[in-house]
């Protein structure tokens, strides 16, 4: 193989197990062929590395001891030899047409400087969970996506510019979790660009012991420090965590203190300057940010806002009137009704807690066992139980 190639293939493996083989088997089986598997051990006690198939492609660093993941993909990051850098995680498997797509997207769009892929959802048995089907098609998408915290792209499904990502140091090791949402923050400050092919391109496989399952506190206190520095980049003067919490629709939003008046207008002034966005940018992070603030608003009517729903709902109607697309904006227009049924709203947030409870309980193991097999009743189940995470 020549010293250079145009995609590296980063995988980061401890005690991968069978998945390992697999994972590797779906990147050998590649329709583009111009890659290395670069595989950093960190520090695996399975033997799993060691049975790998020999191939001229494959490349393995060892490290002495475990390290952790995001420190052993910068190691993996400054050794690369490709132009491109493709990421995979040891239980997942790409579709053979993965590196193809991407490689010809960051080919034909050089101010495009990462791409994601649709991507399916899978459980231990290789069977359809759900799926994951973002859009990206500019700038301004990408940059309203990353304000409003909603951008859904699939780490182990990214292709990225290697030396863009260098420039920007790298996945910030000082994170325990969260680094692909805090690269994304990066991207954006630095005003480079994404997309996502519209093509089911990589399996996820979903496990009790992957990190973002085993580490959930730490994923949501990583992605907390990194989300909160990026807004105070926006806009120094914004109050950074309360902003947070509105858009992450978490209940301890309503126990802050209340938006002054026209506090979301001067954090969206700012956050346009500071990405230096058009008016039609300007106005697709207002309209996400009203969506963000109508669903803290029906969270607080059920209940999260504990008596505070008319001082801090407010600002939000405020702006989703402002701003919003047609359901924020009515849920804004509605705010007066909302203020004054809050003790019903508060009732039927009990219900479905408590419904959520009996879900959760042991007794109902087999029709959650059910549920697990059939996509609709998959999403009813997690809709009823209301799976937000509420301890960042």
């Amino acid at each position: 193989m020549s010293s250079e190639v145009r995609v590296t293939v980063l995988l980061a493996a401890y005690n991968g197990g069978a998945y390992l083989h697999e994972a590797v088997d779906s990147v050998l089986a590649q329709t583009f062929d111009d890659f290395e598997l670069l595989i950093v051990d960190d520090g695996s006690t399975d033997g799993s590395v060691a049975g790998l198939p020999s191939d001229r492609r494959i490349r393995v660093l060892r490290n002495e001891h475990n390290i952790g993941q995001i420190p052993s993909l910068n190691r993996g990051l400054r050794e690369a030899r490709g132009e491109y850098v493709a990421r995979l995680d040891h239980d997942d498997v790409c579709l053979p047409r993965r590196l193809e797509a991407q490689v010809s997207v960051l080919d034909r769009l050089p101010r495009v400087a990462l791409v994601g892929t649709w991507t399916d959802i899978v459980d231990t048995d290789g069977r359809l969970w759900t799926t994951v089907r973002p859009r990206i098609g500019s700038f301004n998408e990408f940059a309203a996506d990353v304000v409003a915290g909603q951008v859904f792209l699939v780490h182990p499904s990214l292709m990225f510019r290697r030396d863009v990502v260098l420039e920007l140091g790298g996945f910030d090791e000082s994170l325990s979790a969260a680094e692909d949402h805090d690269l994304y923050r990066k991207l954006v400050l630095a005003r480079q660009d994404a997309r996502v092919v519209e093509e089911t391109l990589l399996r996820y496989r979903r496990h009790e012991q992957q990190m973002t399952i085993a580490n959930s506190a730490a994923v949501w206190e990583s992605d907390a420090r990194s989300y909160d520095a990026f807004l105070r980049e926006l806009a120094p003067e914004a109050p950074a965590s309360t902003l947070r919490l509105l858009l992450r629709s978490d209940a301890r939003f309503w126990q802050e203190p209340a938006l002054a008046d026209g506090e979301l207008d001067r954090f969206l002034d700012a956050a346009a300057t500071r990405l230096e966005l058009d008016a039609a940018g300007r106005a697709l992070v207002g309209r996400a940010v009203t969506e963000r603030a109508a669903a803290t608003m029906v969270a607080g009517w059920l209940g999260d806002a504990a008596g505070g729903y008319r001082r801090q709902a407010r600002e939000l109607a405020r702006f989703a009137r402002a701003h919003g697309a047609f359901r924020p904006r009515v849920l804004g227009q509605a705010y007066p009704l909302l203020a004054a049924t809050s003790g019903a709203g508060s009732v039927l947030g009990r219900v479905r807690a408590l419904t959520a409870r009996a879900l959760r309980s042991e007794g109902v193991e087999p029709a959650r066992r059910l549920a697990r097999r059939f996509r609709l009743l998959r999403r009813v189940y997690t809709r009823l139980l209301d799976t937000r995470a509420r301890d960042s």
